[in-house]
This record gives structure tokens, sequence and C-alpha cells, in this order.
């Protein structure tokens, strides 16, 4: 299955970028609205949030990834079972 990130690559490029980068007009305008809005103290503590955010999105992504070849492989648990061990180890009966 093709996925929209390539991880790797993802990571790689924001690492290059971070020396200069060049934003769109709209984009600079909603980095200074965020600055003067309070949001951020600067443009950079703004960027900084951006590139954290797209890096925790690109891990998500490789966890659904991961999660989906578990499944491919046969890794998973039946429902029934998974539910009937969480009722034993938290001693939860079956008819509440």
């Amino acid at each position: 299955m093709q996925m929209p990130y390539d991880i790797p690559h993802t990571f790689g490029t924001l690492e290059r970028l971070a020396m200069k980068t060049e934003l769109s007009p709209d984009k600079n305008r909603l980095l200074e609205k965020l600055v003067a809005d309070g949001r951020f103290h600067s443009r950079q503590e703004a960027l900084d949030r951006a590139v954290d955010l797209l890096r925790e999105e690109a891990e998500r992504v490789e966890d659904i990834r991961e999660g989906l070849a578990s499944i491919e492989r046969g890794e998973v648990t039946p429902m029934e079972e998974a539910v009937r061990g969480l009722r034993t180890k938290y001693g939860i009966p079956e008819d509440a």
C-alpha cells in the first residue's frame, strides 16, 4: 500500500531546510498573526512548533504502517479474546 509520506525522506528534508526557508505570503501573515496574538513569542518559536508537529505526524504515520504490517502478518488477537483477557486481568465480571 502506498502511503502519502516517505518518513526517512521527510526527516532528511526537514533537517536540510533548517537554515533557510522561504514561505508564501499567506504563511508569513499567519506567522505574524500568531506572534502578534501572543500565541508564540517569535516566528522561530512558531516554526519550531510546526516542525515538531510534522515530526509527530510522521511518527504517527510510521506507527500506523507498523500496525498495518502486523495485521497483514496475522499478529492479531480476536476482539472477544482480548476483552476476556482484560476482564480477567482487572476482575471485571462477564455481565458488567
